[in-house]
């Protein structure tokens, strides 16, 4: 990964023209100009000049989402996510982690069996922290927490997670393949938050004929290190999904969650390819990852059987890290029109939920009211679901949804096929 010198052209290319600003979800909401690419280069290169600004550059450069949403628009395409991501990471360098963010990386990014056993305690006492929600599904935070905030709406952690469930595990031994060998990454969110979506992603495989293995021993995909600035962590669990998929031999490698997906294709190579001996592994392993919508269409040619559209209104959220980064939106609304709801589009469907680049744990107050326009949106659509392909997405419309009473169903789009 360039160092944040090395991006002192990309930085002066930038003319000011502003067209970011139209498009920054974080300039939406704060309306002040350090908070739009425009503004966030301008800081980055007085710190690269020599200037110290503190606090107050870290406070800029952290509120940003990474939606890319900047870089789509740009006429000169700076790829301003990249250079926030080094800023971040520059700065840990000469400052370091604050403690509570290095445990909580470490103990849900490289889990070790004690770890995994604090999770398991940790989630018999979630009553002490949280309490049931009214309406939604879900456990509201009692207090404000580290990381987590006041009145958040959360899942509840599942219980086992879906890594350990015995039919999950039995899958790691798989020996029999159809014409494609392929494994399924299941990602932090599926396996210790949302594990239906990883059940449903095995079910709707199989279902179109595709036998599917699920390695043990793979973590998380690395981008909540990266996205805190702390490159090492990121690299120590990038290598480790390579190695532990390597040994299966899989012609493809499908993710159920869009942010992984960004990540295992695209930030890999990234971060590891000038490490010693990685490039042409990383090349490979990136070049087999599909996002399970992208699969099922391009791939699979999924259909399924004819039935009425009787089970409502469904529309659907575009994560920023399936739509812009990997250019995949029309093979999501392809399966929601096999599915037995009558699809409805939304407002703005790519606008970014808040959720990305860390915000949501560092500013929850910000990432909330980024999130309050997509709410609106899904409001005035009238749909009783929405579908997204990405399960922190999920996580955020949940929330967002209970804080301005929209009475709507959030899901993944393999749940509803």
């Amino acid at each position: 990964m360039k160092e944040l010198k090395d991006y002192r052209e990309d930085i002066e290319r930038c003319v000011r023209c502003g067209t970011c600003r139209s498009v920054c979800p974080t300039l939406d909401t704060v309306r002040r100009e350090s908070h739009c690419a425009r503004g966030r280069l301008t800081l980055i290169e007085a710190y690269l000049n020599g200037e110290e600004l503190g606090e107050r550059y870290l406070k800029y450069i952290k509120e940003c989402t990474l939606c890319g949403a900047c870089y789509s628009s740009c006429p000169n395409e700076i790829d301003t996510p990249e250079i926030i991501l080094s800023a971040r990471a520059e700065y840990v360098k000469r400052k370091g982690l604050p403690a509570l963010t290095t445990f909580t990386l470490k103990s849900l990014l490289e889990p070790a069996p004690l770890t995994k056993f604090a999770l398991k305690v940790a989630t018999k006492l979630k009553n002490l922290f949280f309490k049931n929600a009214p309406f939604e599904s879900g456990l509201l935070s009692r207090f404000s927490l580290p990381l987590v905030g006041d009145g958040r709406l959360v899942p509840a952690p599942a219980d086992p997670f879906f890594l350990d469930r015995a039919h999950i595990r039995a899958l790691s031994t798989r020996e029999d393949y159809g014409s494609l060998k392929v494994g399924f990454f299941v990602g932090c969110g599926i396996n210790y938050l949302l594990p239906s979506i990883g059940e449903s992603t095995i079910r709707v495989l199989e279902k179109a004929g595709i036998d599917v293995a699920v390695p043990q021993g793979q973590v998380c995909c690395g981008i909540p290190a990266l996205s805190m600035g702390d490159v090492e962590t990121a690299k120590r669990v990038m290598t480790r999904n390579i190695e532990v998929f390597e040994r299966y031999g899989f012609d493809r490698i499908v993710t159920s969650c869009a942010t992984c997906g960004h990540t295992l294709k695209d930030v890999f190579k990234l971060v590891l390819q000038d490490e010693p001996g990685m490039k042409e592994r990383v090349e490979e392993f990136a070049g087999k990852i599909r996002d399970v919508t992208e699969f099922l269409v391009d791939e699979v040619g999924y259909r399924a059987e004819k039935r009425e559209k009787s089970a409502g209104v469904v529309t659907y959220h575009d994560p920023c890290h399936l739509r812009r980064f990997q250019g995949i939106s029309e093979q999501p609304r392809r399966l929601l029109e096999e599915s037995p709801y009558e699809f409805r589009g939304m407002k703005n469907p790519c606008r970014c939920c808040g959720l990305g680049g860390g915000v949501s744990f560092t500013n929850y107050e910000l990432s909330i009211k980024i999130a309050e326009r997509k709410a609106e949106n899904i409001k005035k659509s009238g749909a009783d679901v929405v579908a997204t392909a990405c399960p922190g997405c999920i996580v955020q419309l949940k929330d967002a949804l209970h804080h301005h009473d929209v009475r709507a169903k959030v899901v993944h789009v393999v749940e509803l096929l």
